[in-house]
Order: C-alpha cells, then sequence, then structure tokens
C-alpha cells in the first residue's frame, strides 16, 4: 500500500541528502531539529522504501488481524545516502498525524519483530557526555547498521530486527501524572528475539539518542476482514486488547504533541 501523503510530495531537486541533513543540524537546538526532520520527511526527502506500508498479518484472542507498517524508521535522504532520524515523540506524532498513522504499542512492536525477514545484532554506543544525543552519532549509528544488514545480504525495505528502539504509546504516560510529558521506548531486539529496553518512560519529551526510531503503523487496520481505526481500537475498552498488552485502554491513544516539557515544572 502506497503512503498517499508522499504521492504528492516528492523529494525536490534541492534536497539534502542524510549526510548533507546531518550537517545542517548538527548545531541546531533538540527543537529546532525537530521541527526541521518534521519538515523534511513531509516534503518527501525519505527513501523510496518508506512510500509504502507493508502488511502483517497475526492472530489474538483468536481474532485476525491485518495491519499496514513502515518497513522500517523514518529517515532522511534518499535511496544511496539517508539517516534514521531519531526524533522526540511529539515531533514523531506530528508526522504521524499528518501521515494518518499511530504510533505502536510494545504488544505491536513484538507483532512486527515476529515478522523480521532478518536480524541482526544491536550495536550500542557508550555514552560520552550528550554524544549520544547528536545528529553525527545519529550517523555513525546508521552507518553501522547498514554495515551490518549487508553483512547479513540485508536491504533497507526490508522488516529487519535489532536496528533500534521504538518510540511507543503506553497508558502509563496517561494514569501516572508525574510522567505525563515524557517519552516511552521499548525493543531493540536481540536476535533471540528478547528486548534490550523494557518499556522505559523515565526521559522528558524532549530527549531523543541515536538508539530511538519511528515506526509508523497506517490507522486503517481490519479485524476479521472489517476496516476500523486503529486510535479507535486502542481506545475501546474490549477490542484494545487486540493490539495492547496493557490492563486498560488508552484515553487518547497519542501524544499530545501541543504541549512541549516546559522547563520548571510539568
Amino acid at each position: 500500500m502506497d503512503v498517499p501523503w508522499f504521492q504528492n510530495h516528492d523529494r525536490g531537486e534541492n534536497a539534502p541528502d542524510g549526510h548533507a541533513y546531518i550537517q545542517m543540524v548538527q548545531d541546531t537546538g533538540f527543537w529546532a531539529m525537530e521541527d526541521m526532520t518534521v519538515s523534511q520527511i513531509l516534503s518527501g526527502n525519505v527513501p523510496s522504501a518508506l512510500k509504502k506500508f507493508r502488511k502483517i498479518v497475526y492472530k489474538a484472542d483468536g481474532h485476525k488481524v491485518e495491519m499496514w507498517v513502515l518497513p522500517d524508521y523514518l529517515a532522511v535522504g534518499n535511496d544511496q545516502d539517508f539517516v534514521r532520524m531519531p526524533m522526540g515523540p511529539l515531533g514523531a506524532q506530528r508526522v504521524s498525524d499528518s501521515l494518518y498513522c499511530s504510533l505502536p504499542t510494545t504488544f505491536l512492536s513484538d507483532r512486527i519483530d515476529e515478522v523480521s525477514e532478518g536480524r541482526i545484532e544491536i550495536f550500542p554506543f557508550r555514552p560520552v557526555g550528550d554524544r549520544n544525543m547528536k545528529p553525527l552519532c545519529f550517523e555513525d549509528s546508521n552507518n553501522a547498521i547498514n554495515a551490518l544488514m549487508r553483512s547479513k545480504g540485508l536491504k533497507f525495505g526490508q522488516f529487519v530486527s535489532g536496528l533500534k528502539k521504538d518510540v511507543v504509546l503506553t497508558t502509563r504516560l496517561e494514569n501516572e501524572p508525574d510522567y505525563y510529558r515524557h517519552v516511552a521506548i521499548y525493543g531493540w531486539f536481540h536476535p533471540d528475539g528478547h528486548p534490550q529496553q523494557p518499556l522505559f518512560i523515565r526521559h522528558g519529551n524532549f530527549y531523543s539518542d541515536y538508539s530511538h526510531g519511528i515506526r509508523l503503523i497506517y490507522r486503517t487496520i481490519k479485524i476479521d476482514g472489517k476496516e476500523y481505526d486503529l486510535r479507535a481500537v486502542l481506545e475501546d475498552p474490549f477490542l484494545f486488547r487486540l493490539v495492547s498488552k496493557e490492563d486498560v485502554p488508552f484515553k487518547r491513544a497519542s501524544y499530545d504533541w501541543q504541549k512541549p516539557w516546559h522547563f520548571g515544572g510539568k
């Protein structure tokens, strides 16, 4: 399935490739970089493999669920030179809303991992100051991922496990007031299938590092052949169990991108 938005938003002739974009944002602050990354992605400056969703199918509680997922994490650049761009949850939600998509839950991250067409070892960087939050580190991580994929004969556009942690949705951000303006991350699967990162919600929503990735799911899904809005399913008191392993449905299955972190209070 094509990504509808991108059909009318192709890369412009002067759009920066991945390396050039990293140079552009290297000395910007977090929120400025978020705005620039959102703008680049929504202008269509993404590799061609991100312009099509791929279908995954699974069974849950005796029901057949079909959904359409981007095969890799959001990236800026062209097919030959791109960088998977970590983003905070608010920038990710802005892109998600524009493309009629949803971020995954931990349950859906697990389902995506199950359909992997190949697995690589995770490639962590040692934290040195704030280097892991810097664009040059994003590019270094991206290059390492691509090298590991090539060594396995894998290509961008396939479902590959072990690339990054997912920015995810969780009801804990709604139900634990201290974490309302935080980001939830999960995943980064080892080859044996277990996640390096259990669900973690202690970073503020102004935080992202090289290990974070943005995976989008198209909001129109099918349950037993009938179409539903994934966001509505996540908020439904009965159906939510087909797309989430949490104890309760969501009150609002998205990040509130109009309410960024304000230092000095939440």
